[in-house]
C-alpha cells in the first residue's frame, strides 16, 4: 500500500486523540483522508529518505485503552505513551493507490 506524507508545515505537537482528531480534518489542497500513520508506517518512513525532525510522533496503533506507540525519528526507537501526554509530534499521511 502506497502513501503520501502530508507536509512539514502541517506538523504539530498534540495528545493523542487530538492527533488523530487533526489528521482526520485536515484538507490540503482538497485532499483528504488523512490519519496517524500505523507503527510499522512510521518505523517504514524513518527508514526511508525523510524530512521528519529528530523527535517522537505519535502513530494510530494503540498498547492499550490509555497508551499508543510513538517513534523517535532521531534513532528509530520505538516506545508507547501515556494517550494524554501532549508532548509528541503529528505527521499525517494518507493511502494513495
Amino acid at each position: 500500500m502506497k502513501y503520501e506524507i502530508a507536509p512539514k508545515s502541517t506538523e504539530i505537537q498534540a495528545n493523542w486523540d487530538d492527533a488523530r482528531l487533526y489528521c482526520f480534518s485536515l484538507n490540503i489542497d482538497g485532499k483528504t483522508g488523512w490519519r496517524l500513520p500505523t507503527k510499522d508506517e512510521l518505523d517504514e518512513i524513518y527508514e526511508s529518505d525523510n524530512d521528519f525532525e529528530e523527535r517522537w510522533y505519535w502513530t494510530s496503533t494503540e498498547v492499550n485503552g490509555n497508551s499508543a506507540w510513538g517513534q523517535a525519528m532521531g534513532d528509530g526507537d520505538q516506545g508507547y505513551g501515556v494517550k494524554g501526554y501532549g508532548g509528541d509530534y503529528v505527521r499525517a499521511i494518507r493511502t494513495t493507490i
